[in-house]
């Protein structure tokens, strides 16, 4: 990912939306490409539908809401004009309908876009957890989303955490991360919580030097599988001194040798565990997730939703394939 040629960046002009728009000018600093603004313009179908029956001389779609878009769309391109730079200048999209998070995702869809940036809070989004138009196109986006609260920038990213549970779904998240980890000059953290209520026998990992490393090093074993088997990722990890380890990274013509690290906590939630280190130790959070409900049992259902609900700084979520293609 030399480029991201077009990231799509939703708006409704509070403060909650306003700081996606710097985190994507510095992405885009970065990794170059242009951005295309959004709004969705609300409708309200049962006020229509009462103006028809009771007979009133104009109609909202074809005397009121054109003019809402007109003055939408220069509200938008204002905005686009003074939070980003004219090189990344892409398009103003204005849409109408109930659902604001639908359309985003149409959007999204309809064009190429390789990342969706979006403010964890919107107008009407509670002052800790991610809003709800958010939270809805998180699940659903068939592309990457990052979501931003917080005021911690790209270029301050010094850690990069990725939640797992060491199945092949979840270390999925590390190639997204690596490729973001290689831009920003990032190390990653391979995060994993045993939770007690839910612990094996023989998994009885106790706090000391030696047994955990003999975990990190089961750890780094799994993951050289794993990436053994997708050599189109092109992602190798190398064993260092100290348990440390080095995730080389070739992607196109670029080259990176990203440092690694495994850390594992025993706690009873592993939402609230994940989210209690990435607040302390971390910059951004990267996770897949499976885009759609239904889940509890599954860490990475769950426990991801979660995770997205109630971290405070960036999270980029990232579905499989193979989780797009089962939609």
């Amino acid at each position: 990912m030399r480029k991201l040629n077009r990231i799509l960046v939703p708006t409704d002009f509070s403060d909650g939306s306003r700081k996606a728009y710097a985190y994507a000018e510095s992405l885009l600093k970065v990794f170059g490409g242009k951005v295309d603004m959004i709004n969705v313009i609300p409708t309200i179908r049962y006020l229509h539908e009462s103006m028809k029956k009771v007979g009133y001389p104009f109609s909202l779609d074809q005397d009121v809401y054109p003019h809402i878009v007109e003055d939408t769309e220069e509200n938008v391109k204002v905005e686009l004009q003074n939070y980003f730079s004219e090189a990344h200048y892409g398009e103003v999209i204005v849409k109408t309908g109930r659902k604001a998070y639908e359309l985003i995702l149409e959007q999204a869809q309809s064009g190429d876009y390789d990342l969706i940036v979006m403010g964890a809070q919107g107008t009407h989004a509670d002052h800790i957890i991610r809003g709800h138009v958010t939270e809805k196109v998180i699940r659903y986006s068939r592309i990457p989303v990052l979501s931003v609260s917080g005021s911690v920038m790209p270029e301050s990213t010094g850690n990069i955490l990725v939640p797992t549970d060491f199945s092949d779904f979840s270390l999925k998240a590390v190639l997204p991360a690596a490729i973001m980890a290689g831009r920003l000059n990032s190390e990653i953290t391979l995060f994993n919580v045993r939770e007690l209520h839910g612990s094996e026998p023989d998994d009885d990992i106790e706090r000391n030097e030696d047994q955990l490393r003999t975990f990190r090093k089961k750890v780094a074993a799994k993951l050289e599988a794993f990436l053994s088997e997708r050599p189109k990722a092109k992602l190798k990890l190398v064993n260092g001194e100290k348990d440390t380890f080095t995730l080389h990274l070739e992607r196109d013509d670029e080259k990176y040798q990203i440092p690694m690290k495994v850390e594992q906590v025993r706690g009873i939630s592993a939402h609230y565990e994940i989210v209690d280190y990435a607040e302390e130790h971390a910059d951004m959070i990267v996770i897949a997730t499976h885009g759609r409900s239904g889940l509890a049992h599954m860490f990475m259902g769950s426990t991801s939703e979660k995770v997205v609900q109630w971290a405070k700084i960036p999270v980029l979520t990232t579905r499989p394939k193979e989780m797009v293609k089962g939609r």
